[in-house]
C-alpha cells in the first residue's frame, strides 16, 4: 500500500504525524514526495518538514561526530566528514486537514551528546514541540 493511500484512508480532523529514520536526505525523491514537491505516478502527499519550519542549523542526524555511527559511516560512505539529515518529523498540511491547527513551535536534536559517557544511538533524534488543535 502506498503512503498516499494510507494517508487518505486514515485521515482525521487533526493532522497526521510521521516520524522516523528515512535514510534519505531532504533532496531525495522520497522526501520531496512527502513534502508535496514531487509526484510519483501523478500522486503525492503534502507534509511539513518540522525541521525546515523551525529547526536551526543543518540538523544532521547521522554524523561522524557520533562515535556509534562513525565506523558504519566509514565502512559504507567512506567519507571522513560525512554528516546528513536523514531523520524527520512530518506534520500533515492544511489542505489535508482544513479544520486543524498545527504549529511547529520548536525543533531540536536529541541524543546528540553522550549521557554519562554513553551515546544512546547511532542517529541523533529529532524532537518537536507542536501546538495542535481543531478549529470550531
Amino acid at each position: 500500500m502506498a503512503l498516499t493511500d494510507l494517508d487518505a484512508r486514515h485521515r482525521r480532523t487533526l493532522p497526521s504525524i510521521i516520524a522516523g529514520d528515512f535514510n534519505a536526505t531532504p533532496d531525495a525523491a522520497s522526501i520531496r514526495y512527502l513534502r508535496g514537491l514531487q509526484s510519483l505516478s501523478g500522486r503525492s502527499v503534502r507534509y511539513h518538514d518540522a525541521w525546515e519550519v523551525a529547526g536551526e542549523g543543518p540538523g544532521h542526524t547521522w554524523s561522524v561526530d557520533n562515535p556509534n555511527a562513525k565506523s558504519e559511516i566509514g565502512a559504507i560512505v567512506r567519507q571522513p566528514h560525512h554528516r546528513r539529515r536523514v531523520d524527520y518529523i512530518f506534520v500533515g498540511s492544511w489542505d489535508a486537514h482544513p479544520k486543524a491547527i498545527c504549529e511547529v513551535q520548536t525543533v531540536s536534536l536529541a541524543f546528540d551528546r553522550p549521557v554519562d559517557g554513553v551515546w544512546l544511538s547511532d542517529h541523533f533524534g529529532v524532537v518537536a514541540d507542536l501546538e495542535i488543535g481543531a478549529t470550531s
